[in-house]
């Protein structure tokens, strides 16, 4: 029992130090950061490693954060939140469909032709509707430092292109999250959950027909190795990701006022929309990589867009109705999603 508090009390936030200590420049407080992401991607070479030295930079050295990526304090991604919400670690860097059913609120942002197709826009206009519709629910008793999206995503198969609506009929296709499951059904697929690390291997053996996912991220996993053909509508794609990094409340209210306002000065829509104009800078590249590998990108026009649009209803009906049996209003967030976007820039 002695070594179990032991280890929690050093997981979480520290004590203040002695005061000669902080004289010297120690930090008094020490927070852990932890994330599912390879230490060498974005995620953390342009994102949370930056913030993480910001915020220690801007605090004088008071505040400390511990960056700990791929994992390395244990777990598995679905344990992300958990280990948030117990104070495990004050900061985690996770996606939506990680914990299924947790952040189901969130999951809407995911549904197909809700985006904008930038992730500089549609990240302030994730982190409005969270503001308006969520924070009183999903992040109840956390600090949201920010919801930034991914660029924009799209269907990409290894053998059977996808032109028309048929085309989708009878396929495996790997995705990330509930809703955009229910999109695939009711597109005519079939939706299959596989870790992001397993999606090569996994396509490669033909156990999935393709998957639905981001350009930036098929580079470095070089996913345009396994899959031959990438359909979207140019320019948007079918939807765009969620990525959230969000505090422990309990740690970040032990803050005093003016080292609580260094971490909301390194949070909310700014940071969203920062954050997304990076990982919009790699789109191009993972394009690029792609039409250097011979395959075939195949732009979805208006008319066949509509189509699918039509098509996947059953999938905002599913998320309506979900937030609906949650006590909330589900038709009129639907109707406000649709209007925060369209404000952001969704055509």
């Amino acid at each position: 029992m002695m070594m179990k508090r032991r280890h929690l009390l050093g997981a979480g936030l520290t004590l203040a130090a002695p005061a000669t200590l902080r004289a010297q420049g120690a930090p008094q407080f020490t927070f852990r950061l932890h994330s599912f992401s390879s230490p060498t991607a974005l995620d953390h070479t342009l994102h949370l490693d930056p913030w993480a030295a910001k915020v220690a930079q801007e605090s004088g050295g008071r505040i400390k954060i511990e960056v700990f990526p791929a994992m390395q304090l244990g777990g598995q991604p679905r344990d992300l939140v958990q280990q948030l919400e117990d104070g495990v670690v004050d900061i985690i860097w996770t996606v939506p469909g990680f914990t299924p059913g947790r952040f189901m609120g969130t999951e809407g942002l995911e549904l197909p032709f809700m985006n904008t197709g930038l992730s500089a826009t549609e990240s302030p206009a994730a982190m409005e509707f969270i503001a308006k519709h969520l924070a009183d629910t999903e992040y109840r008793g956390i600090k949201i430092i920010a919801v930034h999206a991914t660029d924009r995503a799209l269907v990409h198969t290894s053998r059977k292109p996808i032109r028309t609506l048929e085309d989708f009929r009878g396929l495996k296709l790997r995705v990330a999250g509930r809703f955009i499951g229910e999109a695939v059904t009711a597109l005519g697929g079939t939706p299959v959950g596989i870790p992001l690390g397993g999606v090569y291997e996994a396509t490669a053996r033909n156990q999935v027909d393709g998957f639905l996912i981001n350009w930036a991220i098929t580079q470095p996993f070089r996913l345009y190795e396994v899959a031959k053909f990438h359909s979207e509508p140019p320019g948007v794609g079918l939807f765009q990701g969620m990525i959230l990094t969000l505090m422990n409340g309990r740690s970040y209210n032990r803050l005093p006022p003016d080292l609580k306002a260094v971490i909301d000065a390194n949070s909310g829509p700014a940071l969203a929309a920062d954050r997304g104009r990076i990982w919009d800078t790699q789109t191009k590249p993972a394009v690029d990589a792609t039409i250097a590998a011979g395959n075939e990108i195949i732009a979805i026009g208006p008319e066949e867009k509509a189509r699918w649009r039509t098509a996947v209803q059953p999938a905002y009906d599913a998320w309506i109705a979900e937030m609906t049996r949650r006590g909330r209003n589900g038709r009129a967030m639907f109707e406000d999603l649709q209007a925060i976007t369209a404000r952001h820039g969704r055509a």
